[in-house]
């Protein structure tokens, strides 16, 4: 996976009208089937969405859904319908109701930036799947679920890992490195590539090597899930790592003729990987 430097940038939302999901007693008094015609009378109403909430969680329309959704699946999950015609319920329930409320969060967070986009797709999907993960006959779209999350992660680990190299120093150095061609001569020669610029960029480095903590994008203090949190650090942590070592080498290339090069990178690879592991 190569760091790709975004500037995030935030636009103004436009959406006003809000998705109204219908009421507990409309659904728990409903049959199977015509949960099924409300399920896609969804997909009409799906324009209406709600403006995602500041700290980017779910929505009040999805939560509410979500709920709605749990108590009828928990209802016919102890029904005594015969297992089979039970696992074709739950299939076209689920496909009735899960897509539009897809459609709903795509629509709700496409005048997001990118990372407040990722994040409100990922806390939105999570919750889907929490709430599917309760019951039987959920597991092909629990693995589609996961799949659009994984999506959304790639991208929240590129910004992370873009935000870090940016404020640490690194993002003019990594971008100007990989665009370098041999044709133009020693990386060096190019301009703020000299080593008095590499050593300004290393001190900035350094202090973010003390407390790497402190460059965490606002975004993801907004996760529902812990984990998820953890596994973008470690994995952006990664990027940020890999484009070191790529600097690292390319400065101690004597092609590149940079003097006294250990001197301009005090610190090998595997060293900056201990510091941030």
């Amino acid at each position: 996976m190569k760091v790709i430097i975004r500037k995030t940038e935030n636009v103004p939302m436009k959406l006003e009208a809000k998705f109204k999901a219908p009421n507990a007693l409309e659904w728990t008094d409903c049959s199977f089937s015509s949960l099924m015609l409300r399920g896609l009378s969804f997909k009409i109403m799906s324009p209406l969405v709600e403006l995602p909430p500041p700290d980017l969680g779910p929505s009040s329309a999805l939560n509410q859904t979500l709920n709605l959704l749990r108590e009828v699946l928990a209802s016919h999950d102890s029904s005594v319908v015969p297992l089979d015609a039970r696992q074709a319920d739950f299939v076209q329930v689920l496909s009735c109701v899960l897509d539009p409320l897809l459609q709903m969060c795509t629509m709700s967070a496409s005048n997001l930036g990118t990372a407040d986009m990722a994040t409100f797709m990922v806390n939105s999907l999570y919750m889907m799947k929490t709430t599917l993960a309760l019951f039987e006959f959920t597991d092909k779209r629990l693995e589609m679920l996961q799949f659009q999350i994984e999506a959304h992660l790639d991208t929240l680990i590129n910004e992370q890992a873009s935000y870090v190299l940016t404020r640490a120093g690194l993002s003019y150095i990594y971008n100007s490195l990989q665009q370098h061609k041999p044709e133009q001569g020693p990386l060096s020669n190019l301009p703020s590539m000299d080593s008095v610029s590499l050593k300004v960029a290393m001190a900035q480095f350094d202090r973010y090597l003390s407390a790497p903590d402190s460059l965490v994008m606002s975004q993801l203090n907004f996760l529902l899930s812990a984990t998820v949190k953890e596994q973008i650090i470690k994995q952006s942590t990664e990027l940020v790592c890999r484009a070191y070592s790529e600097l690292y080498a390319a400065v101690m290339d004597p092609s590149n003729q940079y003097k006294d090069p250990e001197t301009i990178l005090h610190r090998s690879p595997h060293q900056v990987q201990a510091l941030l592991s």
